[in-house]
């Protein structure tokens, strides 16, 4: 893992067109310790990154009843809007969920109108893996990924930076569950020149790599952005994306 890292470092650094005086000189702007970042990643860790299953949108669950047979449902799709539709019960949240919890939860509904609920959700098809580089990069746009990568490799994925990129001042945005985004301001100048190399981390499905023309400055910068930046890309409304209940619920950790 170290080799092939340093290797896409290398690689982007040179696609950036950095001079070969680079590591003689402080990178712009400035850039977070590894406490703060780590702070991060700890506040909008998942489960899924212990080892759990988190249930996405775009999943396929088979919802399986022992005594009851005649409701067990088959490739029931999680929805954009998170939800799935079961029979009695109606629509019932499920992205955001570990599938024992959601097995919880749907037992506490049934138990309203069945006498043993005895259920268990099973996961089918899970959705693929995805995140989005989006803003001044030669080629914006979704990449899947099948167990992970890093910002650095997502961006080099996304053929480095175009002209005008603000690198000193990308934006990571994340979801935490289905009511509240948080974005951090990350220096991508020091991590490919090697005075911030700890500040690369691993994204997190659907995530969003922003690199800006300007410096967002705020969580209404952050909020204004993402309205704009899921517009395009038209899959990340399919999966999700499109929460408009979230106008006071934007964090912005800046490195300042």
């Amino acid at each position: 893992m170290s080799r092939i890292f340093f290797i896409v470092i290398c690689a982007l650094v040179v696609s950036l067109g950095c001079a070969s005086d680079k590591d003689t000189r402080t990178p712009r702007g400035d850039f977070y310790k590894e406490k703060e970042l780590g702070e991060f990643l700890t506040d909008t860790a998942s489960p899924q990154q212990q080892n759990e299953y988190i249930i996405a949108i775009g999943d396929k669950l088979d919802v399986v009843f022992f005594i009851h047979r005649e409701l067990t449902t088959n490739n029931l799709l999680v929805r954009s809007d998170g939800r799935v539709t079961l029979p009695y019960v109606g629509d019932v949240m499920a992205a955001g969920y570990t599938p024992m919890q959601l097995d919880s939860t749907l037992t506490a509904e049934f138990s309203e109108v069945l006498r043993e609920p005895n259920l268990s959700v099973i996961i089918r098809d899970p959705a693929e893996k995805i995140v989005y580089v989006l803003g001044q990069v030669i080629h914006g746009g979704g990449f899947e990924y099948e167990t992970s990568i890093s910002l650095i490799q997502a961006v080099a994925r996304a053929g480095g930076y175009d002209r005008g990129a603000k690198s000193n001042h990308v934006v990571v945005i994340r979801r935490e569950g289905l009511d509240k985004v948080v974005g951090i301001e990350v220096n991508l100048d020091a991590i490919t020149s090697g005075y911030n190399v700890g500040s690369d981390f691993w994204l997190r499905n659907y995530d969003i790599v922003f690199v800006p023309k300007t410096r967002l400055e705020s969580a209404a910068d952050l909020m204004q952005t993402v309205d704009e930046i899921i517009r395009p890309p038209v899959d990340i409304i399919f999966r999700g994306w499109q929460i408009k209940v979230l106008q006071d619920q934007y964090e912005f950790i800046t490195a300042r």
